[in-house]
């Protein structure tokens, strides 16, 4: 399985312009799964997702998806977020040759 971690950051007085941005944008695809949602809040909101994409032959689409959605907030002032491709660590054991 394939998971991706999107990780990032906003004013706290852009928070209804940021959810009313959500609402606009388009829905992932059904072989992008989210898996949990977290935020926290200290002088901005913070909010770290992860994603699994459930289907191996469509990593790179998957990939392109999460893009195009969290680029769809660049024009709020102050937002920030990066998208990080993971491993779990079973898996990055083998590529170490200990797995």
């Amino acid at each position: 399985m394939a998971y991706v971690v999107v990780t990032g950051s906003f004013p706290g007085h852009k928070a209804s312009e940021i959810g009313k941005k959500f609402l606009q944008l388009a829905k992932l695809p059904p072989y992008v799964k989210t898996e949990h949602v977290f935020n926290a809040v200290g002088g901005k909101y913070i909010f770290f997702s992860i994603y699994e994409i459930t289907e191996e032959n469509k990593y790179f689409e998957g990939i392109k998806a999460l893009y195009t959605r969290f680029s769809g907030y660049k024009d709020i002032e102050g937002y920030e977020y990066t998208v990080y491709p993971v491993l779990e660590a079973k898996d990055a054991l083998k590529i170490i040759g200990l797995g």
